[in-house]
C-alpha cells in the first residue's frame, strides 16, 4: 500500500510538473489533470469493456440466450450489456486503485476482473430481461 500512495504521488508530482513547465500557474490550467483523469478514465474504461466481453461470451447463459438471435441482434445487445459495464465500473473502483491500475499491469488486470464481476450482472440483468 505504501508504494502504491507513493507511486501514485510520484505521478501526481510529474503531472503538475508538466502543467507548470510552460510558465503558467497550475490555478489557471487545471485542464492537463482534468485531461489526465480522462485519458486514464477512458483506459479503464475500455479495458472494462473488453473483460466485459470476454466474461459475457464465456457465461453458458448468454451463450444459450445468443442462439435464439441473429448475429445483429447479438452484437447489439452485447454492446448494450458491456456499454452499461464500461459506464459503471469508474463507479465501482476507487481512486487509488485506478492510480494502482496505471502503473501496475497485473493488479490493472485485477482490478479490471473484480470491476467486471461487480457490474456485469446488474447489467446484463437489465438488458436481458426486458
Amino acid at each position: 500500500m505504501k508504494k502504491a500512495f507513493i507511486a501514485v504521488a510520484a505521478l501526481s508530482m510529474s503531472l503538475v510538473a508538466c502543467t507548470t513547465t510552460t510558465g503558467t500557474s497550475t490555478s489557471g490550467n487545471t485542464s492537463t489533470a482534468g485531461s489526465a483523469v480522462t485519458i486514464g478514465t477512458n483506459i479503464f474504461k475500455a479495458a472494462v469493456d473488453n473483460q466485459c466481453r470476454t466474461e459475457l461470451n464465456s457465461n453458458n447463459a448468454w451463450r444459450a440466450i445468443a442462439l435464439t438471435m441473429t448475429a445483429e441482434q447479438q452484437t447489439a445487445m452485447e454492446n448494450k450489456i458491456c456499454g452499461c459495464v464500461s459506464e459503471k465500473a469508474p463507479q465501482n473502483v476507487t481512486a487509488v486503485d485506478l492510480a494502482t491500475a496505471a502503473i501496475d499491469q497485473n493488479a490493472r488486470a485485477q482490478i479490471v476482473a473484480n470491476t467486471v464481476a461487480k457490474t456485469l450482472t446488474a447489467c446484463y440483468s437489465e438488458f436481458v430481461k426486458k
